[in-house]
Formats: structure tokens, sequence, C-alpha cells
């Protein structure tokens, strides 16, 4: 009788695993579908070209200056030459993106050149 139950309670188990690994599942379904500039994230993004002072090709190095420089969130897009490069800012609102970059454009030991690569894109 005892085996009986052993196995009867194997089995409720298994029944019970499934839906939690189909939860587990679509959430890490989930984790990957969504991009990190949802709806979740009300917000702008405002691409613009630097021109660098001292020329440089490192992109993380690039990208992280440019989010101290801004003070917001700013990602490393893309090389235009060795002087010149695409950069994504993160912002709340236009204000803030049209702040951060007159801040960028205050940094001349840093930037040569702060200019907009296009219109401001809503998420």
């Amino acid at each position: 009788m005892s085996l009986d139950l052993v196995a009867a309670a194997g089995w409720v188990r298994s029944l019970m695993a499934a839906p939690v690994a189909a939860i587990f599942a679509t959430g890490a379904l989930w984790a990957c579908a969504v991009p990190a500039s949802s709806a979740l994230d009300p917000g702008i993004d405002v691409r613009i070209l630097v021109k660098l002072v001292r020329p440089s090709q490192d992109a993380a190095a690039i990208g992280a200056d440019a989010a101290r420089q801004s003070g917001v969130s700013a990602r490393y897009a893309k090389p235009m030459s060795a002087a010149w490069h695409g950069i994504v800012l993160r912002c709340v609102d236009v204000a803030m993106c049209d702040a951060a970059i007159a801040r960028m454009r205050q940094a001349g030991d840093v930037y040569e050149a702060v200019e907009p690569e296009g219109r401001k894109q809503p998420h």
C-alpha cells in the first residue's frame, strides 16, 4: 500500500511541476521578446553626432563619456570616422534631451561639435 502512495505522490508532483515549468518558460521568453525601450519605458531616444577633440575608436569609452558629460543614459551607436561618432541619448522628455545636448556642447575639452543626427523618436 505504501508503494502505491509513493507512486501517487510522484504522479501528483509531476502534474504540479508542468504548470510551474510553463510559467518559468513563459517568463524567460517574455524577457527575451520585450525590447529594453518598450511601452513600459516611456521616453525618447535622440541620435546625435559628436566630433571628438581627440579622435578615438574606443566605442565603450566614447559611450561612457557621453553618458558622463550628458547626465542621461547614453549608448554608442556607430563610428563615422575616428573623430565623428553616433551616440543615442535616452531621455524622459524633449527638455531633458535638450539640456543633455547643451551640457555636451559645453564640454569643449571633449567635444569639438555636438549635432542632432535626426528627429527625436518617442517610444
